[in-house]
């Protein structure tokens, strides 16, 4: 297989990776920075490598959960590319790439693990995932939101970015960039290349925008404004309103001065 192209923008450390599973180039962003940088990296990194955009011979994501701005990023970059060369692309879940990122750097016999994404306000999204006998990463239970206190009474060892704060039993793997482990995964045979996926970011919990109910290229509705009484609105913007404001009449009418 030729050079690949691997993203994850949706991670606390958005990375990017092009090359194959022996030898890649690999570079890293805080997130937050990835819709202006993304672009950039992956022109240095094929730049790096010396080929173009046109002889990556595949194209991966992560489809999340993570960052709602960073997933939007990723996944239609890697779905612009797509469409635009014809060459093959999927995704697979975040979940997913952090086990296998897990069951690279920690191979001692454990066959399960609770991959780790943080959310807002101490939530936690997780997912058990299990290595089976065949050597790939599966999922071992749903997806679950949980907090702290729950990670740290877990019976698994957690992995993610974050979790080397938490007192996990079990013990926690710190994780990386992950894009370099993408690009393992791409590599495997049991890749999903279905360009489809990379319009279905997963999200724990809705996106903090909704859908627009307006068919395309109709008008926008006129809002109604109620009416508003000139002194009872002047009161709403902190206007003092009495008889002695000059050049103003009980009922809010402007009046010459009266000297």
């Amino acid at each position: 297989m030729g050079p690949l192209l691997a993203l994850d923008t949706g991670s606390a450390i958005v990375s990017v990776a092009v090359g194959s599973p022996d030898r890649c180039g690999v570079l890293s962003a805080p997130q937050g920075r990835s819709s202006r940088e993304l672009i950039a990296m992956i022109d240095e990194l094929l730049g790096r490598a010396g080929i173009g955009p046109g002889e990556l011979a595949g194209i991966g994501a992560a489809s999340g959960p993570g960052s709602f701005t960073g997933l939007r990023v990723g996944l239609a970059t890697a779905l612009g590319l797509h469409q635009a060369s014809g060459i093959g692309a999927g995704a697979v879940s975040t979940f997913e790439i952090l086990a296998a990122h897990y069951f690279e750097r920690n191979p001692t016999g454990d066959t399960e693990v609770l991959a780790v994404i943080g959310g807002l306000r101490e939530r936690w999204y997780t997912q058990p995932m299990r290595l089976g006998e065949d050597g790939r990463v599966r999922a071992a239970g749903p997806p679950e939101t949980r907090t702290r206190d729950d990670l740290s009474r877990g019976r698994l060892p957690l992995v993610g970015h974050g979790v080397s704060r938490i007192p996990a039993p079990a013990g926690a793997l710190e994780a990386a960039e992950l894009a370099p482990t993408l690009l393992r995964l791409m590599a495997d045979g049991a890749f999903p290349w279905d360009g489809e996926a990379l319009t279905e970011p997963l999200y724990i919990r809705p996106p903090a925008t909704s859908a627009s109910t307006r068919l395309p290229g109709s008008p926008r509705p006129r809002r109604r404004q109620p009416p508003v009484d000139p002194i009872e609105g002047s009161k709403l913007l902190g206007c003092r309103q009495d008889s002695r404001w000059p050049g103003t009449t009980e009922e809010g009418r402007r009046v010459p001065n009266e000297r």
